[in-house]
C-alpha cells in the first residue's frame, strides 16, 4: 500500500546568492564619483641629478638571424643587430655567440676628440671584427665572407 505524502508548505528562504546583486548595488549606490586625495609623495632626493642626465640609449636588439654554409662546408650562426652595429657568431645553432662590432664604428669611437677619425666609412658591405672571427656583410644579404682564427675570408651561402 503506498502512501501518498502531503508536501509541507514551503517556507520561502533567501539563499546568500540571490541577495548577492542587491548587496554589490547598494555598495556601488553608496560610491561617489570623487577623484582620489593625494597628499603629498615622497620627494626623490637625487632628482636634479636625474634631470641633467643625458638620455640613456637603448643597447642594439636583434633584425635578423640566419645560418650559412661556407665553402668549407661548416656552418656559422649569425645574429645581425640595428644599426650594423654588431654581429654575433656562433659554430653551433645554441652555443653563446661571440660578439663582433663593427670595426669602423669602433674605429671612430676609440678616436680622440682632436683627431678625426681615420677614414670615412668604407665603401661596400660592413666589416666585423673580434676575437679571431671577421665577418664581413649586410645584414639582407644571402651570402657572407667569414673566418675564424684569423684564416683568410671564405664565402658563406644562406
Amino acid at each position: 500500500m503506498l502512501q501518498s505524502r502531503k508536501a509541507a508548505p514551503m517556507s520561502k528562504i533567501l539563499s546568500p546568492l540571490a541577495v548577492a546583486p542587491f548587496a554589490a548595488l547598494i555598495a556601488l549606490a553608496a560610491c561617489g564619483e570623487s577623484e582620489p586625495e593625494i597628499v603629498g609623495g615622497m620627494a626623490d632626493p637625487n632628482h636634479e641629478e636625474i634631470e641633467e642626465l643625458a638620455p640613456a640609449e637603448l643597447p642594439p636588439m636583434r633584425t635578423r638571424e640566419a645560418s650559412f654554409r661556407c665553402a668549407d662546408n661548416s656552418v656559422v650562426y649569425v645574429s645581425f643587430y640595428t644599426n650594423d652595429s654588431q654581429v654575433g657568431v656562433a659554430m653551433e645553432r645554441d652555443a653563446i655567440q661571440t660578439i663582433l662590432p663593427n670595426v669602423a664604428m669602433a674605429d671612430a669611437e676609440t678616436a680622440e676628440d682632436g683627431e678625426e677619425a681615420a677614414a670615412e666609412a668604407p665603401a661596400g658591405p660592413p666589416r666585423y671584427s673580434a676575437e679571431g672571427f671577421t665577418l664581413v656583410g649586410e645584414s639582407d644579404a644571402s651570402s657572407i665572407q667569414f673566418a675564424r682564427n684569423g684564416g683568410g675570408l671564405q664565402s658563406c651561402h644562406s
